[in-house]
Protein backbone atom coordinates (compact mmCIF):
# COMPACT_ATOMS: atom_id res chain seq x y z
CA UNK A 1 0.00 0.00 0.00
CA UNK A 2 3.00 2.39 0.84
CA UNK A 3 4.64 1.50 -2.37
CA UNK A 4 1.27 2.63 -4.59
CA UNK A 5 1.06 5.93 -2.92
CA UNK A 6 4.70 6.39 -3.44
CA UNK A 7 4.14 5.87 -7.01
CA UNK A 8 1.13 7.81 -7.13
CA UNK A 9 3.08 10.72 -4.87
CA UNK A 10 5.92 11.04 -7.88
CA UNK A 11 3.27 10.58 -10.87
CA UNK A 12 1.78 13.38 -9.63
CA UNK A 13 4.84 15.25 -9.11
CA UNK A 14 5.71 14.74 -12.17
CA UNK A 15 2.37 15.98 -13.93
CA UNK A 16 2.62 19.11 -12.04
CA UNK A 17 6.13 19.75 -13.51
CA UNK A 18 4.94 19.04 -16.99
CA UNK A 19 2.09 21.85 -16.32
CA UNK A 20 4.49 24.28 -14.81
CA UNK A 21 7.34 24.11 -17.70
CA UNK A 22 4.28 24.22 -20.40
CA UNK A 23 2.89 27.60 -18.12
CA UNK A 24 6.50 28.66 -18.56
CA UNK A 25 7.11 28.28 -22.18
CA UNK A 26 3.70 29.99 -22.75
CA UNK A 27 4.35 32.83 -20.68
CA UNK A 28 8.06 33.14 -22.53
CA UNK A 29 6.10 32.89 -26.14
CA UNK A 30 3.81 35.61 -25.15
CA UNK A 31 6.53 37.86 -23.56
CA UNK A 32 8.30 37.19 -27.25
CA UNK A 33 5.35 37.72 -29.55
CA UNK A 34 4.32 41.08 -27.52
CA UNK A 35 7.88 43.04 -27.12
CA UNK A 36 9.42 41.29 -30.89
CA UNK A 37 9.81 43.57 -33.49
CA UNK A 38 9.18 41.48 -36.68
CA UNK A 39 11.08 44.19 -39.05
CA UNK A 40 13.78 46.46 -39.38
CA UNK A 41 13.07 49.97 -40.88
CA UNK A 42 16.28 52.98 -42.41
CA UNK A 43 15.34 56.59 -42.68
CA UNK A 44 15.42 57.20 -46.23
CA UNK A 45 18.32 59.99 -46.38
CA UNK A 46 19.37 62.20 -49.38
CA UNK A 47 23.00 61.03 -50.71
CA UNK A 48 25.49 61.83 -52.88
CA UNK A 49 27.94 59.13 -55.14
CA UNK A 50 29.55 59.26 -58.16
CA UNK A 51 29.73 56.39 -60.52
CA UNK A 52 33.06 55.64 -61.11
CA UNK A 53 34.82 52.77 -63.64
CA UNK A 54 37.52 50.65 -61.89
CA UNK A 55 40.60 49.29 -64.11
CA UNK A 56 44.18 48.08 -63.86
CA UNK A 57 46.48 50.90 -65.54
CA UNK A 58 50.22 50.89 -66.44
CA UNK A 59 52.55 53.77 -66.06
CA UNK A 60 54.70 55.11 -69.13
CA UNK A 61 57.26 56.95 -68.66
CA UNK A 62 60.87 57.81 -69.61
CA UNK A 63 62.81 56.16 -67.35
CA UNK A 64 66.68 55.61 -67.04
CA UNK A 65 68.70 52.92 -64.91
CA UNK A 66 70.98 54.26 -62.55
CA UNK A 67 74.05 51.92 -61.95
CA UNK A 68 76.77 51.16 -59.87
CA UNK A 69 79.71 49.23 -59.60
CA UNK A 70 81.09 49.28 -55.61
CA UNK A 71 79.86 46.59 -53.49
CA UNK A 72 78.37 46.97 -50.05
CA UNK A 73 75.21 48.29 -48.34
CA UNK A 74 73.31 50.75 -49.88
CA UNK A 75 71.26 53.44 -47.62
CA UNK A 76 69.42 55.60 -49.92
CA UNK A 77 69.69 59.28 -48.82
CA UNK A 78 66.14 60.65 -50.67
CA UNK A 79 62.44 58.88 -50.56
CA UNK A 80 61.18 57.81 -54.04
CA UNK A 81 59.68 60.69 -56.00
CA UNK A 82 61.87 63.04 -54.71
CA UNK A 83 63.28 65.05 -57.63
CA UNK A 84 66.97 65.45 -57.60
CA UNK A 85 69.60 67.99 -59.08
CA UNK A 86 71.95 67.86 -61.08
CA UNK A 87 75.25 65.78 -59.87
CA UNK A 88 73.20 65.31 -56.14
CA UNK A 89 74.52 62.73 -53.99
CA UNK A 90 71.36 60.00 -53.82
CA UNK A 91 72.64 57.06 -52.03
CA UNK A 92 75.61 55.97 -49.55
CA UNK A 93 77.17 52.44 -49.80
CA UNK A 94 78.96 51.05 -46.84
CA UNK A 95 81.00 48.27 -46.30
CA UNK A 96 79.10 46.05 -44.30
CA UNK A 97 75.93 46.39 -42.41
CA UNK A 98 77.17 47.22 -38.87
CA UNK A 99 78.70 50.49 -40.39
CA UNK A 100 75.09 51.41 -41.96
CA UNK A 101 73.32 50.67 -38.15
CA UNK A 102 76.35 52.80 -36.37
CA UNK A 103 75.60 55.46 -39.37
CA UNK A 104 71.63 55.23 -38.44
CA UNK A 105 72.11 55.53 -34.84
CA UNK A 106 74.36 58.65 -35.14
CA UNK A 107 71.67 60.16 -37.33
CA UNK A 108 69.07 59.55 -34.40
CA UNK A 109 71.46 61.35 -31.71
CA UNK A 110 71.68 64.23 -34.55
CA UNK A 111 67.96 64.62 -34.75
CA UNK A 112 67.79 64.81 -30.52
CA UNK A 113 70.75 67.16 -30.75
CA UNK A 114 69.16 69.09 -32.92
CA UNK A 115 66.04 68.84 -30.86
CA UNK A 116 67.55 69.75 -27.43
CA UNK A 117 69.69 73.02 -28.92
CA UNK A 118 66.69 74.32 -30.04
CA UNK A 119 64.78 74.05 -27.16
CA UNK A 120 67.82 75.25 -25.03
CA UNK A 121 67.30 78.56 -26.84
CA UNK A 122 64.49 79.35 -24.25
CA UNK A 123 66.01 78.93 -20.82
CA UNK A 124 64.45 82.07 -18.84
CA UNK A 125 61.97 82.50 -21.31
CA UNK A 126 58.44 83.74 -19.51
CA UNK A 127 55.77 81.27 -18.74
CA UNK A 128 53.36 82.88 -21.30
CA UNK A 129 53.90 80.49 -24.20
CA UNK A 130 53.01 77.24 -22.62
CA UNK A 131 49.25 77.82 -23.34
CA UNK A 132 50.77 78.08 -26.96
CA UNK A 133 52.95 74.65 -26.48
CA UNK A 134 50.31 72.64 -25.14
CA UNK A 135 47.79 73.16 -27.87
CA UNK A 136 50.69 72.63 -30.31
CA UNK A 137 51.52 69.12 -28.55
CA UNK A 138 47.27 68.26 -28.72
CA UNK A 139 47.11 69.37 -32.58
CA UNK A 140 50.21 67.17 -32.98
CA UNK A 141 48.85 64.26 -30.85
CA UNK A 142 45.54 64.12 -32.77
CA UNK A 143 47.46 64.24 -35.83
CA UNK A 144 49.40 61.06 -34.93
CA UNK A 145 45.98 59.43 -33.94
CA UNK A 146 44.60 60.60 -36.99
CA UNK A 147 47.43 58.68 -39.00
CA UNK A 148 47.91 55.65 -37.12
CA UNK A 149 43.75 54.75 -37.59
CA UNK A 150 44.49 55.41 -41.59
CA UNK A 151 47.44 53.19 -41.23
CA UNK A 152 49.75 55.71 -42.79
CA UNK A 153 52.66 54.83 -39.67
CA UNK A 154 55.37 56.35 -41.71
CA UNK A 155 53.69 59.72 -41.22
CA UNK A 156 52.98 59.51 -37.77
CA UNK A 157 56.79 58.39 -37.20
CA UNK A 158 57.96 61.56 -38.95
CA UNK A 159 56.26 63.84 -36.76
CA UNK A 160 58.06 62.04 -33.58
CA UNK A 161 60.83 64.76 -33.73
CA UNK A 162 58.31 67.74 -33.52
CA UNK A 163 56.66 66.06 -30.36
CA UNK A 164 59.96 65.92 -29.24
CA UNK A 165 60.51 69.70 -29.70
CA UNK A 166 57.13 70.54 -28.27
CA UNK A 167 57.66 68.40 -24.97
CA UNK A 168 61.21 70.14 -24.67
CA UNK A 169 60.45 73.43 -25.18
CA UNK A 170 57.22 73.10 -23.06
CA UNK A 171 59.81 71.52 -19.67
CA UNK A 172 62.19 74.33 -20.34
CA UNK A 173 59.96 77.31 -20.18
CA UNK A 174 57.59 76.03 -17.03
CA UNK A 175 60.97 75.30 -15.43
CA UNK A 176 60.69 71.43 -14.82
CA UNK A 177 64.07 71.53 -17.05
CA UNK A 178 66.82 74.09 -15.89
CA UNK A 179 69.32 73.50 -18.86
CA UNK A 180 69.77 70.86 -21.59
CA UNK A 181 73.36 71.51 -21.63
CA UNK A 182 74.68 67.90 -20.18
CA UNK A 183 72.36 66.07 -22.01
CA UNK A 184 73.84 67.73 -25.14
CA UNK A 185 77.25 67.01 -24.49
CA UNK A 186 76.26 63.45 -23.27
CA UNK A 187 74.99 63.02 -26.97
CA UNK A 188 78.20 64.75 -28.39
CA UNK A 189 80.79 62.18 -26.55
CA UNK A 190 78.28 59.19 -27.84
CA UNK A 191 78.79 60.07 -31.50
CA UNK A 192 82.16 60.84 -31.40
CA UNK A 193 82.62 57.27 -30.04
CA UNK A 194 80.19 55.97 -32.48
CA UNK A 195 82.32 57.58 -35.51
CA UNK A 196 85.11 55.81 -34.58
CA UNK A 197 83.24 52.52 -34.72
CA UNK A 198 82.79 52.26 -38.61
CA UNK A 199 85.27 51.01 -40.81
CA UNK A 200 85.49 53.21 -43.61
CA UNK A 201 83.35 55.78 -45.25
CA UNK A 202 80.72 55.22 -47.41
CA UNK A 203 81.41 55.58 -50.95
CA UNK A 204 78.35 58.39 -52.06
CA UNK A 205 76.51 57.86 -55.70
CA UNK A 206 75.54 60.86 -57.50
CA UNK A 207 74.00 61.46 -60.67
CA UNK A 208 74.85 64.07 -63.40
CA UNK A 209 71.46 64.38 -64.48
CA UNK A 210 68.09 66.32 -62.69
CA UNK A 211 64.72 64.03 -62.17
CA UNK A 212 62.65 62.00 -60.12
CA UNK A 213 64.44 59.21 -58.76
CA UNK A 214 63.23 55.85 -57.28
CA UNK A 215 64.85 52.90 -56.07
CA UNK A 216 62.71 50.18 -57.19
CA UNK A 217 63.11 48.95 -60.82
CA UNK A 218 60.65 46.63 -62.81
CA UNK A 219 62.59 45.76 -66.18
CA UNK A 220 59.71 47.61 -68.62
CA UNK A 221 62.37 50.67 -68.08
CA UNK A 222 63.51 50.35 -71.86
CA UNK A 223 60.50 48.95 -72.68
CA UNK A 224 57.73 51.49 -71.89
CA UNK A 225 58.50 54.98 -72.92
CA UNK A 226 57.14 57.82 -74.74
CA UNK A 227 58.26 56.32 -77.91
CA UNK A 228 56.49 52.72 -77.85
CA UNK A 229 53.73 54.47 -76.22
CA UNK A 230 51.86 53.88 -79.45
CA UNK A 231 52.88 50.46 -80.27
CA UNK A 232 51.31 49.04 -77.81
CA UNK A 233 48.64 45.92 -78.05
CA UNK A 234 45.72 45.22 -75.73
CA UNK A 235 47.52 41.65 -75.08
CA UNK A 236 51.06 43.15 -74.23
CA UNK A 237 48.95 45.63 -71.53
CA UNK A 238 47.05 42.81 -70.04
CA UNK A 239 50.26 40.62 -69.89
CA UNK A 240 51.85 43.20 -67.76
CA UNK A 241 49.16 43.95 -65.78
CA UNK A 242 48.20 39.99 -65.14
CA UNK A 243 52.76 39.79 -63.87
CA UNK A 244 54.29 39.77 -61.23
CA UNK A 245 56.19 42.90 -60.66
CA UNK A 246 59.89 42.07 -60.26
CA UNK A 247 61.08 42.16 -56.44
CA UNK A 248 65.26 43.20 -56.61
CA UNK A 249 67.32 45.19 -58.75
CA UNK A 250 69.49 43.64 -61.06
CA UNK A 251 73.13 43.50 -59.66
CA UNK A 252 74.86 46.85 -60.62
CA UNK A 253 71.35 48.93 -60.66
CA UNK A 254 70.82 50.91 -57.57
CA UNK A 255 67.09 52.58 -59.26
CA UNK A 256 65.75 54.43 -61.95
CA UNK A 257 65.62 58.48 -63.03
CA UNK A 258 62.33 59.74 -64.43
CA UNK A 259 63.48 62.68 -66.83
CA UNK A 260 59.80 64.63 -66.29
CA UNK A 261 56.68 65.28 -64.14
CA UNK A 262 54.29 64.21 -67.28
CA UNK A 263 53.50 60.50 -67.73
CA UNK A 264 51.05 58.26 -69.44
CA UNK A 265 48.83 55.25 -68.26
CA UNK A 266 47.55 53.05 -70.59
CA UNK A 267 44.97 50.75 -69.90
CA UNK A 268 42.34 48.34 -71.16
CA UNK A 269 38.70 49.40 -69.79
CA UNK A 270 35.16 48.54 -70.76
CA UNK A 271 33.56 50.43 -73.83
CA UNK A 272 30.23 49.94 -72.38
CA UNK A 273 30.97 51.52 -68.71
CA UNK A 274 32.63 54.37 -70.62
CA UNK A 275 29.82 55.69 -71.85
CA UNK A 276 29.85 58.84 -73.68
CA UNK A 277 34.04 59.10 -72.91
CA UNK A 278 35.59 60.55 -75.73
CA UNK A 279 39.25 61.33 -77.32
CA UNK A 280 40.90 64.51 -76.16
CA UNK A 281 38.17 64.39 -73.52
CA UNK A 282 39.68 65.62 -69.68
CA UNK A 283 38.56 63.58 -67.17
CA UNK A 284 39.33 62.73 -63.59
CA UNK A 285 41.02 59.86 -62.13
CA UNK A 286 41.51 58.80 -58.59
CA UNK A 287 44.46 56.85 -58.41
CA UNK A 288 45.82 53.69 -55.90
CA UNK A 289 45.54 53.62 -52.65
CA UNK A 290 46.54 57.54 -51.85
CA UNK A 291 42.90 58.48 -53.44
CA UNK A 292 44.07 61.18 -54.85
CA UNK A 293 42.27 63.00 -57.85
CA UNK A 294 44.13 64.26 -60.82
CA UNK A 295 43.02 65.50 -64.00
CA UNK A 296 43.83 63.43 -67.23
CA UNK A 297 43.72 63.87 -70.96
CA UNK A 298 42.69 61.03 -73.16
CA UNK A 299 45.20 61.22 -75.86
CA UNK A 300 44.02 58.07 -77.73
CA UNK A 301 40.80 55.63 -77.47
CA UNK A 302 40.70 52.75 -79.83
CA UNK A 303 38.01 50.33 -79.58
CA UNK A 304 38.59 46.86 -79.82
CA UNK A 305 37.09 43.81 -81.02
CA UNK A 306 36.14 42.41 -77.83
CA UNK A 307 34.10 45.29 -77.11
CA UNK A 308 36.50 46.63 -75.03
CA UNK A 309 38.68 49.69 -75.84
CA UNK A 310 42.28 50.29 -75.55
CA UNK A 311 42.59 53.97 -73.91
CA UNK A 312 45.70 55.98 -73.04
CA UNK A 313 45.57 58.80 -70.36
CA UNK A 314 48.19 61.86 -70.24
CA UNK A 315 48.84 63.56 -66.72
CA UNK A 316 50.94 66.28 -65.65
CA UNK A 317 50.50 66.54 -61.87
CA UNK A 318 53.53 63.98 -60.46
CA UNK A 319 53.31 62.75 -57.15
CA UNK A 320 55.56 60.30 -54.95
CA UNK A 321 52.28 58.01 -54.65
CA UNK A 322 52.26 57.50 -58.37
CA UNK A 323 56.11 55.72 -58.76
CA UNK A 324 54.97 52.72 -56.65
CA UNK A 325 54.98 50.22 -58.92
CA UNK A 326 54.17 49.98 -62.59
CA UNK A 327 50.56 48.43 -62.35
CA UNK A 328 48.19 51.21 -60.29
CA UNK A 329 44.67 50.37 -59.55
CA UNK A 330 42.59 53.45 -61.03
CA UNK A 331 38.97 54.44 -60.88
CA UNK A 332 37.47 56.91 -63.87
CA UNK A 333 35.29 59.61 -62.39
CA UNK A 334 32.01 59.74 -64.41
CA UNK A 335 29.51 61.61 -62.79
CA UNK A 336 27.86 62.97 -60.10
CA UNK A 337 24.27 61.47 -58.56
CA UNK A 338 22.10 63.42 -55.78
CA UNK A 339 18.88 61.17 -54.63
CA UNK A 340 17.55 58.77 -51.80
CA UNK A 341 19.68 56.55 -50.81
CA UNK A 342 17.95 53.15 -50.08
CA UNK A 343 19.06 49.69 -49.10
CA UNK A 344 19.17 47.60 -52.31
CA UNK A 345 17.57 44.39 -50.49
CA UNK A 346 14.65 46.64 -49.51
CA UNK A 347 13.10 47.10 -52.90
CA UNK A 348 9.97 45.20 -53.64
CA UNK A 349 7.57 44.82 -57.02
CA UNK A 350 3.92 45.40 -56.59
CA UNK A 351 1.52 43.13 -58.92
CA UNK A 352 2.21 45.77 -62.01
CA UNK A 353 5.75 44.82 -61.54
CA UNK A 354 6.37 48.22 -59.92
CA UNK A 355 9.77 48.44 -58.07
CA UNK A 356 9.26 50.12 -55.10
CA UNK A 357 9.72 49.66 -50.91
CA UNK A 358 7.43 49.19 -48.25
CA UNK A 359 7.45 52.05 -45.78
CA UNK A 360 6.05 52.73 -42.39
CA UNK A 361 3.27 55.31 -41.80
CA UNK A 362 2.50 54.83 -38.15
CA UNK A 363 1.65 51.37 -37.86
CA UNK A 364 0.14 51.08 -41.41
CA UNK A 365 2.53 49.39 -44.07
CA UNK A 366 2.74 51.39 -47.48
CA UNK A 367 3.88 50.46 -51.22
CA UNK A 368 6.01 53.41 -52.57
CA UNK A 369 6.78 53.03 -56.25
CA UNK A 370 11.07 54.25 -56.97
CA UNK A 371 12.71 55.82 -60.19
CA UNK A 372 16.12 54.30 -59.70
CA UNK A 373 19.26 56.64 -61.13
CA UNK A 374 22.03 53.89 -60.36
CA UNK A 375 21.91 50.79 -58.31
CA UNK A 376 25.22 49.05 -56.37
CA UNK A 377 25.59 45.93 -54.32
CA UNK A 378 24.22 47.48 -50.87
CA UNK A 379 22.37 50.38 -51.75
CA UNK A 380 20.46 51.64 -54.68
CA UNK A 381 20.11 55.78 -55.30
CA UNK A 382 16.53 56.78 -56.66
CA UNK A 383 15.33 60.27 -57.68
CA UNK A 384 13.95 62.69 -54.77
CA UNK A 385 10.06 62.19 -55.16
CA UNK A 386 8.75 63.69 -52.28
CA UNK A 387 6.52 65.39 -54.44
CA UNK A 388 4.54 62.73 -55.80
CA UNK A 389 1.99 61.03 -54.47
CA UNK A 390 2.66 57.37 -54.43
CA UNK A 391 6.12 57.53 -54.69
CA UNK A 392 9.38 56.90 -51.88
CA UNK A 393 9.81 60.66 -49.70
CA UNK A 394 12.92 61.78 -48.18
CA UNK A 395 12.99 60.74 -44.32
CA UNK A 396 10.18 58.05 -45.16
CA UNK A 397 10.82 54.72 -43.08
CA UNK A 398 11.76 52.15 -45.37
CA UNK A 399 11.19 48.54 -44.60
CA UNK A 400 14.01 46.80 -45.31
CA UNK A 401 13.69 43.39 -43.57
CA UNK A 402 9.94 41.66 -43.12
CA UNK A 403 8.06 38.94 -43.28
CA UNK A 404 4.34 38.54 -44.74
CA UNK A 405 4.32 42.39 -46.39
CA UNK A 406 1.72 43.83 -48.02
CA UNK A 407 0.20 46.95 -48.74
CA UNK A 408 -2.37 48.67 -46.01
CA UNK A 409 -0.78 45.56 -43.41
CA UNK A 410 -0.95 46.47 -39.84
CA UNK A 411 2.11 46.25 -37.92
CA UNK A 412 0.85 45.29 -34.06
CA UNK A 413 4.20 45.21 -31.61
Amino acid sequence: MAETDKKRTLTTRFIWLIIGIFFVIMIVSQLVIHFYNPIKTEVASLYTTTQTVGFKGVYVRNEKLVSYNVSGVISYLHPDGSRIAKNSVIAEVYSSQNDLAIQQEIESLMAQRSVLVDAQELVGADTSQLESFSTQIYDKHAQIMQYLYDEDFDSAASLKSDMLNLYSKKEIVKGAEVSYADKILEIDNRISMLRGQISRDPFEISIGETGYFVSQVDGYEDVLNSDTLFTLTKEQVEYIVASEEQETNPTGVIGKLIDDYKWYMIAVLDTVRLGTVFEVATVTLRVGSSQQNVQADIISLERQEDGSSLCIFECDMFSSDFVDGRVAQVKLLMEDYEGIRIPTEAIRFDDEQNAGVYTLNGIEVVFKQIKQIISEEDYTLVVDTSDLDGYISLYDTIIVEGKDLYDGKIIDN
